[in-house]
């Protein structure tokens, strides 16, 4: 599997129970920003593991096992897996939009919050820690980030009126497996710093398990032949990836 670091401590917890052998690889957090390097980055590990070039995935010589197939732990991210394929294996990726319905467990769940919340910022454990989720402690960096591209006189309207504009709740998805009061605490300031509202949503494992256990029903899950690529499906939006 090639996962995006915001699934790291959810991914980490289920691939330790599950009964297959699961070779994991994350990806810095974030790359979905730019999703032409999201897709160049994944691309060039697929061709790595494609020609067993790669440094992350099993191998020995004493060996003949394979794999039976690629596990993206990604959504749509902005078309940033689209184009994606594998000569060798099959791509298996959640019919998902984004990363918040593997947190929450189903796609029908996070379209029946956005429904009602379409201004939400999502907070997990594994996203606070790999990524920049806005607060008042991480206010400088992006402050930094946002002058470099925009210029000093430019950045701190540009970043409020982003974050004020666009957004007026955050969500903390909770997992019981995964109890950090911390974080949960970390959101609830960063809703009281931002004016928003605060919610803490209970999260799911249910597809994240079977995508972990090869459960993949095409509902919830896309299998690319070798050779085919990753497309966006626009008309269907239950079905959200096709193959072509």
């Amino acid at each position: 599997m090639i996962a995006c670091k915001a699934l790291y401590r959810e991914l980490s917890l289920l691939t330790a129970k599950c009964g297959n052998f699961v070779d994991m690889t994350y990806m810095r957090q974030g790359l979905h920003d730019t999703p032409v390097l999201l897709a160049q980055a994944l691309q060039e590990e697929i061709d790595k593991i494609d020609a067993g070039e790669d440094l992350h995935t099993y191998h020995s010589y004493y060996s003949s096992r394979d794999f039976d197939a690629i596990l993206l732990g990604y959504g749509l991210c902005s078309n940033g897996t689209v184009g994606l394929s594998s000569k060798r294996y099959p791509l298996v990726v959640p019919r998902a939009h984004d990363c918040i319905t593997l947190f929450l467990g189903s796609k029908e769940k996070y379209r029946e919050y956005f429904d009602r919340h379409s201004g939400t910022y999502w907070y997990n454990a594994s996203w606070i820690e790999n990524g920049g989720t806005p607060s008042e402690e991480t206010e400088k960096d992006m402050l930094r980030v946002y002058a470099e591209k925009y210029g000093e006189e430019n950045a701190e309207f540009l970043l409020y009126t982003e974050l004020t504009g666009n957004y007026n709740r955050c969500a903390y998805v909770k997992w019981k497996e995964l109890p950090f009061p911390q974080y949960e605490e970390y959101t609830r300031r960063a809703a009281e710093h931002y004016g928003w509202e605060f919610d803490c949503v209970e999260g799911d494992a249910r597809l994240m398990e079977e995508f972990l256990s090869g459960n993949w029903r095409n509902e919830d899950f896309l299998v690319v032949p070798p050779g085919k690529k990753i497309a966006a499906d626009y008309l269907d939006g239950d079905r959200i990836l096709s193959y072509e």
